[in-house]
């Protein structure tokens, strides 16, 4: 085929080439390899010496190239603002557990004449009810968790009808959902009957908030969002109603 093109002094010319292979039609959002079209006949003019058709070629390479430029600020923006709202994401995770932490502190400087260690109990008191809650807490204090269930456990099994139970409920499932080796099917369980059996206690709102995180960690996201949100419906004043508001919108 004869491809005319001018020189720089507007002089014709014709150029023989051997490729009759048409150059093909691009869309304005269609991705093609530059090389390709630079490969083509796009600069051929037709019969008549009209507006050379490579001209038409080159802009529509031009704007792929522009979009493609728009498309790498905008990737290196968004990819900036998630590594942002990651960083925000694990803060107020970290903040979330300091807020309940600071909780079960409060509370249990609220109740601290109950928290006496071993020592200042009589013979008597050791195997109270009281007694036992109270060397519970102790080794609570003193991070020695194994000792500390096993006193809750015997608050559960020999005092069925005491005071001290819902707590020794509360603290049995915090153990087991925090302690390795974790069992979180128990923590469930002793949260679940905590506030189906005691729901005028004072740890109700954190014992509703837990057991939706619990249910998260077991993978029922739906079951977890009922009990966080029943704590932001039922309890919209207290502490952990702010806590679980927040931990459902992470995820929703």
């Amino acid at each position: 085929m004869v491809l005319a093109g001018l020189n720089s002094s507007g002089e014709n010319h014709d150029y023989q080439t051997s490729d009759s292979t048409e150059s093909p039609v691009l869309e304005d959002d269609q991705v093609v390899d530059p090389l390709e079209i630079l490969e083509t006949d796009a600069g051929r003019l037709d019969e008549s010496n009209q507006v050379p058709a490579q001209q038409s070629e080159d802009e529509r390479l031009l704007t792929l190239f522009t979009r493609i430029q728009a498309l790498e600020r905008e990737y290196s923006i968004l990819h900036g603002r998630v590594e942002e709202l990651e960083h925000l994401y694990q803060e107020e995770r970290h903040m979330n557990r300091r807020r309940f932490l600071d909780m079960d502190r409060r509370l249990r400087e609220q109740f601290g004449n109950q928290l006496a260690p071993e020592d200042a109990l009589t013979n008597e008191d050791v195997n109270s009810e009281i007694g036992m809650y109270r060397r519970g807490m102790a080794f609570v204090d003193a991070d020695e968790y194994v000792q500390a269930a096993d006193l809750f456990q015997q608050i559960v099994d020999t005092f069925p009808n005491g005071e001290r139970v819902p707590d020794a409920m509360y603290w049995l499932a915090e153990i087991y959902r925090n302690v390795d080796p974790k069992d979180l099917e128990k923590s469930r369980q002793f949260f679940v009957q905590m506030v189906t059996l005691y729901s005028d206690h004072a740890r109700i709102p954190e014992a509703l908030a837990k057991l939706g995180m619990v249910y998260h960690e077991l993978g029922n996201v739906t079951r977890a969002l009922e009990y966080l949100d029943r704590v932001v419906a039922e309890y919209p004043d207290h502490d952990a109603a702010r806590l679980a508001e927040t931990y459902a919108q992470e995820l929703r």
